[in-house]
């Protein structure tokens, strides 16, 4: 070997150790930077203590080689750089781990825990005998009686430790799961060590010992669907499959209410003022189940009234009335709906005879918040004059994602076209808020156009100009166009009311 190469090797033995201090110093800045900016960011995946703890193994690691390797300080820096440093990169690979699994299977974190400590304790052990030469044998053997005494001071702990791990393997329920424990209902937010939490519909946090739930029955909401039931009594004077069938429509438009498997009216029991009935339906997410329950009885009010069934009472009641004062309020009232049918432009034009005809027919209907008026695609044989609250006008887009196309107030009406012609709705109606309607089906209009056959005439004139305008606006309709659209439209008019 040449002088110079000897040289150059040489240089390289001498500047290797502070080639190393250099990497583990900047690897140490990197390991600290980096749990800096994950504990700033909040990461719930990663956790700051891995790379701490890379860090701290640099650091010591680096101290050892500032003291002489072979001293009792130098061999404690070794053993504590690679105990910190192994620490650290099984707490960083088990973080990357957890942060990849399911977010059911990371909220549980026993068996992660449990991996952690043995793989610390083999890290320990093989670093110490390595290292500083400790006797393992006498150390285990010390750790067993330890252990024993341990064991007696702790026996809650080691339960509810053991319930845990048992919960796991049985999984009664997992996290995000709504659970009836004892007298504590909430839903599960994990499975610890000592307890399982949970989180009630108050928004409280409760820390149940694993031990104790493993003693009591456990009542899971979230396996498949959860039924519940409303009963409701209602008059003998109302035919039951009447009553069924409009109970039977307030559950199926229910919003929350699960499509699958269809909800069930039954009639239970003849009680001393009513028949009793049972609506049972079911909810895919219990976390609902107070909303919807709200939901359908706020619905089923709003129904019932606009069918004219009452809620009896356990009471007798009598109402006294004078003749004369009725006959002054019918009177008042046909009034006022005359004036009101006269809002709407097709029955402007028709005398006050004329609309008396239609009063007869005419009735008062409330709707709450949520509500379907009319359903998009259904045969309509009414319409309806918005009397107080908002509604929405919805549309089902090509994607079958509703759209939402404007909203309507009083004065305005809707539900005619379909009425007079016989046409599918094009657009549902929903209640924005508590809504009053006046509705006037088919049969009064067939009373009308039976007895004042040209009110007919005055009628489509009236809808075919306002159709026409329409089209008008989207599509230019030419005037061809708009006598066309008279006879079909007549046409069908007078097939309907067949006049």
């Amino acid at each position: 070997m040449t002088e110079t190469s000897l040289q150059t090797v040489l240089g390289l033995a001498l500047l290797a150790p502070h080639l190393r201090i250099a990497i583990e110093a900047g690897a140490a800045l990197i390991a600290i930077l980096t749990a800096f900016a994950l504990y700033r960011r909040h990461s719930r995946g990663v956790g700051t203590a891995g790379p701490i703890l890379l860090g701290a193994g640099f650091i010591a690691d680096i101290l050892m080689h500032l003291v002489q390797r072979t001293s009792e300080l130098g061999l404690a820096l070794e053993a504590l750089g690679l105990v910190l440093f192994f620490f650290g990169a099984i707490r960083l690979l088990l973080d990357l781990a957890d942060y990849a699994l399911p977010s059911k299977v990371r909220a549980s974190n026993i068996f992660w825990d449990l991996i952690l400590i043995v793989l610390y304790a083999v890290v320990l052990m093989v670093v110490l005998r390595a290292t500083l030469r400790v006797d393992l044998t006498s150390l285990l053997a010390t750790s067993a009686v330890i252990s024993v005494i341990i064991g007696f001071a702790l026996q809650d702990t080691l339960g509810n430790i053991f319930a845990g791990l048992s919960m796991q393997l049985q999984k009664p329920f997992e996290p995000g799961d709504w659970v009836h424990v004892g007298n504590y209902l909430g839903r599960v937010h994990g499975i610890g060590w000592r307890a399982t939490r949970i989180v009630t519909r108050d928004n409280e946090r409760l820390e149940i010992p694993n031990n104790l739930i493993a003693k009591e029955i456990v009542v899971n909401y979230t396996a498949g669907g959860v039924a519940d039931a409303i009963f409701i009594g209602l008059p003998y004077e109302q035919p039951p499959n009447r009553v069924k069938e409009i109970l039977m429509r307030v559950l199926r438009h229910a919003q929350g209410v699960a499509r699958h498997p269809e909800p069930e009216v039954t009639a239970v029991e003849y009680g001393d003022s009513a028949i009793k009935y049972r609506l049972r339906f079911w909810l895919s997410d219990y976390g609902t189940h107070e909303a919807v329950r709200d939901t359908v009885i706020s619905n089923v009010w709003y129904a019932l009234r606009r069918h004219a069934v009452d809620i009896p009472f356990p009471i007798h009641t009598v109402h006294l009335h004078q003749a004369r004062e009725e006959a002054d309020l019918r009177e008042e009232e046909a009034k006022r709906l005359i004036a009101e049918l006269r809002q709407v432009d097709f029955l402007s034009q028709l005398s006050d005879d004329e609309l008396q005809v239609l009063v007869p027919n005419a009735r008062v209907h409330q709707f709450g918040a949520g509500e379907v008026l009319m359903h998009q695609g259904e045969a309509g044989d009414y319409f309806h004059i918005l009397r107080r609250g908002t509604v929405g006008v919805m549309a089902q887009g090509a994607n079958g994602a509703p759209i939402h196309i404007r909203d309507l107030s009083p004065p305005a009406f809707f539900g005619e076209i379909s009425l007079l012609t016989g046409e599918p709705r094009n657009a549902s109606i929903v209640a924005r808020s508590d809504v009053e309607v006046l509705e006037l089906n088919r049969e009064a209009f067939t009373h009308l156009f039976r007895e004042r056959p040209q009110s007919l005439n005055e009628v489509s004139e009236v809808v075919a100009r306002r159709i026409s305008e329409t089209r008008e606006r989207v599509e230019a309709a030419s005037a061809h166009g708009d006598r066309r659209n008279r006879g079909w439209l007549v046409g069908k008019m007078r097939a309907i009311f067949g006049v």
